[in-house]
């Protein structure tokens, strides 16, 4: 009998592992003590294979504040405006409860695609009746299952994620308001190394891998001390994508 439970303690030790480093918005596993408020802003461009830049740099101005609703709940406001010169291509709003990071609200107006508004209760996403336009809207209902962290935040979200070493991995859910369903990400910690900064200055970087798909990843520098993203770089489809802190 001793044997045949070891032998089904250790079929399943794979699975028991992976549910360790498994992140989602009700486990509460983030290292939420590195979490900080703020302001930053990031320039965001793309080069070809050979790393020439071939576009001009859009700004990203996000923001990320602790607020207390009328229950005395913690909660968060996020806010991220996507310039392009003197044009505003984007404007995005999330509101959600805090140390979760469980949605409660999204908000995007998008220059050239339109205004969207989701709401979020108890994982299930929803379009409120007075933001539907169309009978796709009225009947648009997604259960986050996974429950997912909102994708937009990435830049906030992944410098909490808890890893202490290089090799260290995780899935972790993520999910893109609009689309029909959430999904888990492979997360990776493939090293440390210098960045450099304006001033001949450095700062050290943890190197977190995401897999958005099986050709598709990025690598985010994050600081090892103050644990922000320092910079991103994406490959998509031939070319790369840069996000670059400017401060």
């Amino acid at each position: 009998m001793r044997s045949v439970y070891v032998i089904y303690l250790f079929c399943f030790l794979p699975f028991l592992s992976v549910a360790q480093d498994t992140l989602n918005t009700n486990n509460l596993k983030l290292n939420t003590a590195a979490f900080r408020e703020g302001n930053h802003s990031y320039a965001v461009f793309f080069t070809d294979s050979l790393g020439k830049r071939i576009s001009s740099a859009d700004i990203w101005d996000r923001s990320i504040q602790l607020v207390s609703n009328e229950k005395y709940e913690k909660m968060f406001q996020f806010s991220w405006t996507w310039w392009r010169k003197d044009t505003l291509l984007g404007d995005v709003k999330a509101t959600g409860y805090y140390p979760s990071f469980k949605m409660i609200t999204h908000e995007a107006s998008y220059k050239n695609r339109g205004n969207f508004f989701y709401v979020f209760n108890n994982d299930v996403v929803t379009i409120p009746a007075n933001h539907q336009l169309t009978a796709k809207d009225s009947s648009f209902n997604v259960k986050l299952d996974p429950a997912g962290f909102e994708f937009p935040m990435d830049l906030e979200l992944l410098p909490l994620v808890p890893f202490k070493k290089a090799g260290d991995e995780f899935v972790m859910a993520f999910y893109e308001p609009g689309t029909p369903r959430a999904d888990y990400y492979k997360l990776t910690v493939t090293g440390k190394e210098d960045v450099d900064l304006p001033g001949g200055n450095k700062v050290n970087c943890w190197m977190l891998r995401i897999d958005y798909s099986a050709n598709t990843s990025a690598t985010f520098w994050i600081s090892d001390k103050i644990r922000e993203v320092i910079k991103m770089k994406e490959y998509f489809k031939g070319r790369y994508r840069y996000k670059v802190l400017l401060y």
